[in-house]
């Protein structure tokens, strides 16, 4: 794993699509990580928006893994990494 990607999941983050959403329209997310496993209509939302928003997206290996490292006991499609 990108070393890049473990300095970012230990800065303040919100967790799931809802919260990165209102994160986003709240100008409050500087970056924003998808797990490459995520379902592809929450890809293409958070790809779409994103590039509306000029925020950067980071792919993650997987769901299972960014829980882990979120040291969540669920999976996570993705994180916003806050401003």
């Amino acid at each position: 794993m990108e070393p890049s990607i473990i300095k970012l999941l230990s800065e303040k983050k919100v967790i799931g699509l809802r919260q990165v959403n209102r994160g986003i329209k709240d100008d409050q997310i500087r970056c924003v990580l998808i797990a490459e496993d995520a379902e592809s209509h929450i890809r293409q939302e958070l790809l779409s928006t994103c590039r509306k928003a000029r925020i950067p997206v980071k792919k993650f290996a997987s769901k299972e893994e960014m829980g882990k490292m979120l040291g969540i006991d669920v999976a996570c499609a993705t994180v916003g990494i806050l401003k």
